[in-house]
């Protein structure tokens, strides 16, 4: 489970390096085209995607059960919140940083569409994000390297 949700933190970390990698390119070599209404397009569908998919995983421990009379429904108690797994934790917020890129994308890609001059902003909002994303990263990371430690 800890080792899963480490290489999930750890493809957030290097897809959004690569991220970065591009950006800083195509703010170096300004020389590129961006088709405005694919980018749009994509990144709506991604947008709702990492919507639901991040719905999915945060109700996915919802803690109550259906008795089989199918009337009664009963809360139980759990003894950990839904998302104290920490792969699902890790899948929780690979997705919602999933969701953030998309938005970014998605936001680039409107101001693209209407003004496209200012094409510099599919790299700006990279950055932004990105430095977003690894900000929401580093408690997990730090939940998953103390507990491969055995730290308290």
């Amino acid at each position: 489970e800890i080792l899963g949700a480490l290489m999930s933190m750890i493809i957030v970390w290097m897809v959004t390096g690569v991220l970065i990698y591009l950006a800083c390119m195509r703010l170096l070599h300004p020389d590129y085209d961006i088709d405005a209404t694919v980018m749009l397009i994509t990144s709506a569908c991604a947008v709702l995607a990492n919507i639901l998919l991040s719905l999915i995983l945060h109700q996915s421990g919802h803690g109550h059960s259906h008795r089989a009379q199918g009337r009664e429904h009963a809360p139980i108690r759990l003894e950990k919140p839904a998302l104290s797994n920490a792969s699902l934790r890790a899948a929780f917020v690979h997705a919602v940083g999933d969701l953030f890129q998309s938005i970014s994308v998605l936001i680039s890609a409107l101001i693209i569409f209407f003004k496209p001059q200012y094409k510099i902003a599919d790299p700006i909002c990279t950055f932004v994000f990105s430095i977003f994303v690894l900000a929401t990263t580093i408690t997990i990371l730090r939940d998953i390297l103390t507990v491969l430690m055995e730290g308290r």
